[in-house]
């Protein structure tokens, strides 16, 4: 493909993104009362998360997370591989009719598909399986062969315990085909243990590596593997036209140069953070690495071993991070690089015909959160492969059967060898797709960039300004003075809106879905109804893994947004390292935003894990940097040894504190706490009931709220509440809607606010209130909380209201789902199936025979996990 070269404007070395006409990208649309379908078109979307969707091309639905699309020699037929939360497929796609003509499902896949064109033989990483998966491709099917080991036996001492894993030791990541060689190279993560038990043998200087290299022999696939250690978190691997094999290290922003005959480290080269897939140009060699939290692709000269050029792929010059480029391709041309934007949900087309003079001639819009391109070898398609969807749809879910349910429970692999997800979920309502785009001339390329830029909320001048007319407490210049000076920023765990306010008759509700309402949750209620009542508000967030991410650093990394789908899905994840260089975004958390700012800040349980003390007793203390020396010590220790904290026990630590606060004068401008019993533990016996644990976390922010309404600070104090995701409950709007609050004396009284918000739309808010700059593209979208806030302060304090329920009413050995419950693991949020305690909290208390209600999705559609058996 060859497009017309745009002029640069900025330094040869870096190519920034070019519009393709003089007028500045259209602002996004004010946003309608609900995500979904819009009656502007039938192909436009609004996400929860206030982007739109219009995506190019023809789609073909496949399952979630397709990170491999390989387009054969007769460019027709194209294999897709999916790799997220449900069943983990490889299709064969006829890419003139839509149709799959073959299905495979795996127990666990992931990035990886390396193909021999000469034999039609494929291999698919197994991911947390240790194995590679070997296929032979037919004209409408696929042969499978015995799964390939990569990690050899006897490397990991016989004490080593792996029974957590459902598979051999090592996460199989990327692989390599050498058909002149006819040598198949692939990538593995060690787990933590693993890494520390390793026998290296003459290698052991370099054992904490944390992934390793093999070479296997296809023709002899029960030969061990050569394994040499390489980097920390290997993910892609490419030949160079220089005979070095390239890797890029996830974790350690760096590409290692490997000699293909030792397998040792000849070079490191930097490059952006969280450098992913790797492409080859096929002239000069040029090596193309994505940088997924960079917002780019790093351009290496192999010959110099050095950066070149660094290509950045976002829709604004100085955008932050959020485009987050995850994939790419070249034209069959080598004319042409295409580069998968997901977050933006959208495709870079760069010419990079001369080595450094690329430029960005335009975008073409996706479906949500593309994860894997691919072109056809006539040069005439472009294929993509869409992560979280492409369609809006309401689909009820039929009870599962009886027998499949047990197997789900009992962890049992269902039919196709993958586990059935048998209740409705969040990970349930995701969908993937292959979208088949015709490559554009210059005059549709023109109109895709202007769609893209429509649906695009972000725009760097939201980065200094948030307009809007009406004077409030809340600055619309960044910097500017506010009459708020403390934020208390709460996040719970996992309520929609109909499971708590769906008892309000003037919000938007479903009343049948009500699980928690007034009489368990009174503080909730008069707080929603003196203050203001948010029925439009919404998580980014799928799952606790993801949610807190987004709750305190308005961004997903890639990992986090893959790694998920796998352990919530209850296949094997890979471990981040020591540093959380994978999970941490490039800006950090708020905390580091006020740190970098001269602001006071303390966590009371929010990134904080336990410590032990050398007299026996424990302490809290931050599991990231910016929370080391700012965590209270003692919030969330029990006050009984085994079992988890109650709030309202957490909420008294925090006012002992608080009224030395109120002595010395000294609270934090910025407080953030963690308050989640209202995540329950289910039906566990001797543990308080689901409505005793959601009543305790009611009274704790009750009394929280009164005692900071009648202290010296209420004057100059925003609290906000909100829960990390919605991932645990029904709701008629959407799963991701949720309840938030927001108090203060500037907040508008007994006001009802429908405006479409988001977690980052909190974050917004409380930055504009501190004088700090956005963290992301995401938050610096967002749409700030200003029609919930006034200019004229209303001083009345609060006066909590006492639980109407008893806080200690403890489960019983016979109630519903109890011998699940009391297997499971509580200790921390994200450590159960919330999948299962969904179904156990909505019977346990609705009754035992009562039917599930669907899992509602505005964006995309939902859709139960379907077994192969049960295609058309």
């Amino acid at each position: 493909m060859r497009q017309q070269l745009l002029a640069l404007t900025a330094c040869l070395a870096v190519a920034a993104p070019v519009r393709l006409n003089a007028q500045a990208p259209p602002a996004a649309p004010a946003p309608p009362p609900v995500a979904g379908s819009q009656p502007a078109g039938a192909d436009s979307i609004l996400l929860p998360n206030g982007w739109r969707l219009t995506p190019a091309g023809k789609q073909i639905e496949v399952t979630d997370l397709p990170l491999n699309v390989l387009a054969l020699p007769d460019s027709k037929t194209a294999v897709i591989a999916t790799s997220g939360y449900n069943a983990h497929e490889l299709s064969l796609v006829d890419l003139e009719s839509g149709r799959k003509t073959a299905v495979a499902a795996v127990p666990q896949s992931w990035f990886g598909l390396a193909a021999d064109s000469k034999s039609q033989r494929l291999w698919w990483s197994g991911g947390g399986g240790g194995v590679v998966l070997p296929f032979a491709v037919g004209r409408d099917s696929f042969t499978p062969s015995a799964p390939v080991r990569v990690i050899p036996e006897g490397a990991l001492p016989a004490e080593v315990d792996t029974t957590t894993q459902r598979g051999l030791p090592g996460f199989c990541t990327g692989l390599l085909f050498d058909e002149a060689r006819s040598r198949l190279f692939a990538l593995c993560i060690l787990s933590k243990g693993e890494n520390k038990s390793f026998a290296w043998g003459d290698a052991k200087t370099d054992n904490n590596a944390g992934g390793v290299i093999a070479v296997l022999d296809p023709a002899k696939p029960e030969q061990p593997a050569v394994i040499v250690p390489c980097g920390k978190r290997p993910y892609d691997i490419a030949l160079g036209k220089n005979g070095l094999l390239y890797v890029s290290d996830w974790a350690d922003r760096k590409v290692l140069a490997v000699d293909p005959e030792t397998l040792r480290t000849v070079a490191r080269i930097p490059v952006g953070d969280h450098p992913n897939q790797i492409v080859v140009h096929p002239e000069d060699g040029r090596l193309f690495v994505a940088c997924a939290s960079s917002n780019g692709v790093w351009v290496i000269d192999p010959t110099a071993g050095v950066v070149q050029e660094t290509i950045f792929t976002a829709l604004f010059p100085q955008s932050p991070e959020g485009s987050t480029p995850d994939a790419l391709c070249l034209s069959a041309d080598g004319e042409t690089l295409f580069v998968a934007n997901a977050d933006n949900n959208c495709v870079a087309v760069i010419d990079v015909e001369s080595p450094r003079r690329s430029a960005v001639q335009g975008y073409i819009p996706t479906g949500w959160y593309p994860t894997s391109l691919a072109t056809t070898p006539d040069g005439k398609t472009l294929l993509v492969g869409i992560g979280k969807g492409i369609r809006t749809e309401e689909k009820k879910s039929n009870k599962p059967e009886a027998e499949k349910i047990a197997a789900a429970r009992a962890g049992a692999p269902g039919e196709g060898g993958y586990y059935r997800i048998p209740f409705p979920h969040i990970g349930t309502t995701l969908s993937g797709a292959l979208s088949i785009i015709d490559l554009p001339g210059e005059e549709q390329l023109e109109k895709y960039t202007d769609q893209v830029y429509r649906n695009c909320p972000y725009a760097d001048e939201k980065v200094r300004t948030a307009k809007y007319e009406r004077p409030t407490a809340i600055p619309t210049q960044v910097g500017a003075p506010s009459p708020i000076k403390h934020v208390i920023y709460i996040i719970k765990e996992n309520r929609t809106y109909d499971q708590v306010f769906s008892d309000i008759p003037r919000g938007n509700r479903d009343p049948s879905l009500l699980m928690f309402g007034e009489d368990v949750t009174p503080n909730h209620h008069k707080l929603a109804n003196e203050f203001v009542l948010l029925d439009n508000l919404y998580c980014n967030g799928h799952v606790s893994a993801d949610g807190h991410p987004w709750s305190t650093a308005a961004y997903n990394t890639d990992y986090i947004a893959r790694n998920w789908a796998l352990t919530y899905s209850r296949r094997e994840g890979i471990d981040d390292d020591d540093e959380g260089d994978l999970s941490t975004a490039p800006s950090g958390y708020i905390w580091d935003a006020c740190k970098r700012n001269g602001l006071t800040y303390r966590s009371y349980g929010e990134y904080g894990g336990r410590v032990s003390e050398p007299d026996g007793t424990l302490r809290i203390e931050g599991r990231v940097p910016g929370l080391v020396g700012h965590m209270s010590p003692k919030y969330g220790i029990p006050k009984v040894a085994g079992q988890p904290a109650r709030d309202t026990d957490r909420v008294e630590t925090f006012l002992e504190e608080f009224a030395e606060y109120e002595k010395n004068g000294d609270l934090p401008r910025f407080v953030v706490m963690s308050l989640g019993e209202d995540h329950t533990q289910g039906t566990r016996p001797g543990a308080p009931t689901p409505q005793a644990c959601v009543a305790s976390n009611d009274l704790a922010l009750g009394r929280l709220v009164e005692a900071i309404s009648k202290s010296r600070y209420w004057k100059e104090t925003a609290i906000f509440v909100i829960e990390d995701d919605a991932q645990n409950g029904p709701d008629h709007v959407d799963a991701h809607r949720t309840i938030g609050l927001v108090i203060s004396p500037y907040v508008r009284r007994g006001h009802l606010d429908s405006t479409q918000y988001q977690t980052v739309s909190m974050l917004r808010t409380m930055e504009l209130i501190l004088g700090l700059p956005p963290l992301s593209q995401f938050d610096a979208a967002a749409t700030p909380m200003f029609e919930s806030f006034t200019d004229k302060p209303d001083l009345r304090p609060y006066e909590h209201v006492d639980a109407r329920i008893d806080l200690d009413a403890k489960n019983g050995r016979l109630a519903y789902g109890a011998d699940r419950s009391e297997k499971m693991d509580f200790s921390e949020y994200d450590r159960i199936d919330d999948f299962e305690l969904n179904e156990i909290l909505w019977r346990a208390i609705h009754g035992k025979d009562a039917p599930l209600p669907p899992a509602v999705r505005r964006a995309i559609a939902y859709r139960g996990l379907e077994l192969p058996a049960e295609r058309d």
